[in-house]
């Protein structure tokens, strides 16, 4: 095989087969042989024929047992959606950076920040375990900025607005759940989840090991949490415990009715034991919220209520970041940061008394 236009070159045998590589110079073909047996060296895995579009399957059925299906089901979506219609076909070997900024700026012309950091991050996670795997020697992303997007402030209600909400639900079911939400600062999905077997009465505590989520239409329970941090337990007020218990006495109730009851052992479901649609759950927000003048109003926002009347209370943010379950302090401070300058005012009380 002649070089082409006259440029040097040289050859290496690779697993029986015969790899060329050019340069300007004898050396500069030398140095791209070089470079290359060693990468192969730091990537004893590596394929040279696989395509990002093979990886990236081979890596989301690897992931599959790791992660929900909804998690899983929202990856498949960002890379089928936004990266294997251009970049499926490039072989992993021949990854530049260079490529992925094409690929953002092409992708901003037609979607959004968010979406387009989402689908890319999920990509970075994808290259970095074929990293791990001696698969790749290192991953293109390395260096690729990603596009950044603004951090939308955790709206919340007021203590008042709070207490208003609950005096305006006639339902009993959902009044039991919107205290609970309240007063525990628990995901819907974790709600959902909560079994009966889940509280202790004794010791004041409920603990999340499951979720209800909604996945291509279907509604079920999973095993598995958001991230392993929510995996948890925190402890409830005695009001919160009384209704806890009141929800228990209902659900039993349910049951007894029923003539075909599915038990899942769930705190919170439907009349025949079933879990609830979360979505449907969180419609039910929309008409609250319009009773109490907050038409804004949406059931996280129960979640973010809690947290900063919490902050505001002065309790630590370590401490609220267990109760919620996040996987970081860091995603704790910086979803409630913008509280902190409400308790400037305290602060200084506190420093008079002190001093």
């Amino acid at each position: 095989m002649p070089a082409p236009h006259n440029r040097k070159r040289t050859s290496a045998t690779i697993d029986g087969k015969r790899k060329w590589f050019y340069g300007d110079t004898l050396k500069e073909a030398n140095e791209a042989k070089e470079n290359y047996l060693k990468m192969i060296q730091r990537a004893p895995n590596m394929n040279q024929d696989t395509t990002l579009g093979q990886w990236l399957a081979i890596w989301l059925k690897g992931a599959r047992s790791s992660i929900t299906e909804a998690t899983f089901n929202s990856y498949q979506f960002q890379l089928m959606n936004y990266v294997l219609p251009t970049m499926a076909k490039v072989k992993l070997v021949d990854l530049q950076p260079w490529m992925f900024r094409n690929l953002i700026t092409e992708l901003l012309k037609k979607y959004s920040n968010r979406s387009v950091q989402y689908a890319l991050a999920v990509v970075r996670i994808a290259l970095r375990q074929a990293v791990n795997d001696g698969v790749l020697d290192k991953s293109p992303l390395i260096g690729v900025k990603l596009p950044k997007t603004e951090k939308s402030k955790a709206s919340a209600l007021t203590k008042e607005e709070a207490h208003q909400l609950l005096s305006v639900i006639k339902n009993q079911k959902h009044y039991n759940m919107y205290w609970v939400l309240l007063y525990t600062g628990l995901r819907r999905s974790e709600l959902l989840g909560l079994r009966i077997a889940d509280i202790n009465e004794i010791g004041s505590t409920i603990s999340i090991h499951q979720t209800v989520l909604k996945s291509n239409g279907k509604v079920y329970i999973s095993e598995k949490t958001k991230t392993e941090s929510s995996r948890r337990t925190i402890t409830v007020d005695p009001q919160t415990l009384a209704i806890l218990k009141k929800q228990k006495a209902l659900t039993y109730q349910e049951r007894l009715k029923a003539k075909d009851y599915e038990n899942n052992g769930l705190l919170f479901c439907r009349a025949d034991g079933k879990p609830y649609d979360p979505q449907w759950i969180s419609k039910t927000a929309k008409k609250y919220g319009v009773l109490i003048n907050r038409p804004d109003f949406h059931l996280h926002m129960l979640r973010h209520t809690h947290a900063t009347l919490l902050i505001l209370a002065g309790v630590h943010f370590k401490v609220i970041q267990n109760r919620l379950g996040h996987s970081t302090f860091k995603e704790t401070m910086d979803t409630y940061s913008h509280v902190i300058p409400d308790m400037e005012g305290q602060i200084q009380d506190k420093l008079r008394k002190l001093i």
